[in-house]
């Protein structure tokens, strides 16, 4: 998060923090300052049937009911709420914070608000909390409202600015563990995300296409129009980040792996990746806690293990790279790259016969891969020659020495 958008991000917090200290307020998160706070069956109607809305759900409820075995009218209405239908019941929240993730997951180019509704008798009447809620509902800690109506008037309204919805996502992520894979927690709830963000979905498609391609110019632009439309899409973050590392723009690519573990301190991927733009710059030091980090999220990440070891060699550290890379191997068994690498720190330590299976194993498995290492590292042979190692004949001609 900027500087400059924190002190603004915690002045919302706060207030919302201060209004829900004090008892008696439901919220609900909007991702556009609408004219009204109305429910979905209501702004559907035409002008001259709004003030009908009661009526209309009912005749929606008598051809419901024919399709479920639930006869508790309410129940009906918040399934039929549940799978997207129009129904005269507005959602919102006892949690001020997922409020404010609503108001701000979606429309990031328009200012978004989070509606306070005091509980006062009258309000009461309207509220309903169901009986047999689903997981999404528990998650969200829903309160659904029925206003005779259609529409309540907001005692109270915060409105968040366009450009504070990102770090306001950011901060409810870290701060609170509010986002949507814990907001959106199954299937119908993951159904209705992907609808919000089915142009970014849309987008991030394309743009990973383009990067398998090998046009990562073009994916950087395609991630571009993906976090436009959702700026918490952590894959996207991630993706643009290979692109600009492939393209060799290595401080843009830390920045967008960056973000992405701002958003998800859990994102193993994210702290791989990292890892091997730290190595392609230089900071050994930094790469080889990224891939610990990696690790530590993820055990059985067999290509972390193998850049720490390479990391490791090219410090010199080469007992702990053999250490990495056996355990590449003891979970990959076939992995090429390991044998060549391993076989690699053996030379410097001066095992030659250890050095020599290496290498020839890695041969056995994937010639093109084995012998193209091999040809790079043809002046490795002269140098410990040089040095006064004493590389064995053979092992200098396996080099090209």
């Amino acid at each position: 998060m900027l500087d400059d958008q924190l002190e603004p991000v915690l002045e919302i917090v706060t207030t919302l923090a201060r209004k829900a200290a004090e008892g008696g307020y439901i919220f609900r998160g909007e991702t556009q300052c609408y004219p009204e706070v109305s429910s979905s069956l209501y702004r559907e109607l035409p002008d001259f049937l709004r003030g009908q809305v009661e009526a209309v759900q009912e005749a929606r409820l008598l051809e419901a009911i024919r399709f479920t075995a639930e006869r508790h009218e309410f129940e009906i209405l918040t399934e039929l709420q549940h799978y997207g239908g129009k129904t005269n019941l507005i959602d919102f929240t006892a949690d001020c914070f997922i409020a404010l993730f609503f108001a701000c997951d979606g429309n990031h180019s328009q200012d978004g608000r989070v509606i306070l509704l005091e509980r006062t008798a009258v309000i009461d009447d309207y509220i309903h909390e169901p009986s047999r809620p689903v997981n999404r509902v528990i998650a969200q800690k829903s309160v659904f409202v029925r206003p005779p109506e259609g529409f309540v008037e907001p005692d109270d309204t915060v409105v968040i600015s366009a450009q504070l919805k990102a770090p306001l996502l950011s901060y409810l992520r870290r701060c609170h563990g509010i986002a949507a894979e814990t907001i959106y927690n199954d299937l119908h709830g993951y159904i209705r995300y992907a609808a919000i963000h089915q142009e970014a979905f849309a987008n991030f498609n394309s743009a990973q296409a383009l990067m398998e391609s090998g046009d990562y110019q073009g994916a950087i632009g395609g991630f571009n129009q993906v976090l436009a439309l959702n700026p918490q899409l952590i894959e996207a973050h991630n993706g643009r980040g290979e692109a600009y590392g492939d393209l060799g723009e290595l401080d843009l690519a830390i920045t967008d792996f960056d973000y992405a573990i701002a958003l998800d301190p859990d994102y193993a991927v994210g702290y791989g990746n990292r890892g091997v733009t730290y190595v392609l710059k230089g900071e050994l030091d930094r790469a080889i806690q990224d891939f610990g980090q990696a690790i530590d999220l993820n055990p059985q990440d067999v290509l972390s293990y193998s850049n720490r070891g390479v990391a490791c060699l090219r410090k010199g550290e080469y007992d702990r790279a053999i250490q990495d890379f056996t355990s590449a191997i003891d979970q990959s068994p076939n992995y090429a790259e390991a044998y060549c690498y391993r076989g690699e720190a053996w030379l410097h330590l001066g095992e030659w016969e250890n050095a020599r299976a290496d290498l020839l194993t890695a041969l056995d498995f994937e010639y093109d891969v084995a012998d193209s290492f091999l040809n790079d590292y043809a002046s490795v042979a002269a140098f410990e020659q040089q040095h006064g190692l004493g590389v064995p004949p053979d092992i200098a001609e396996m080099l090209g020495g």
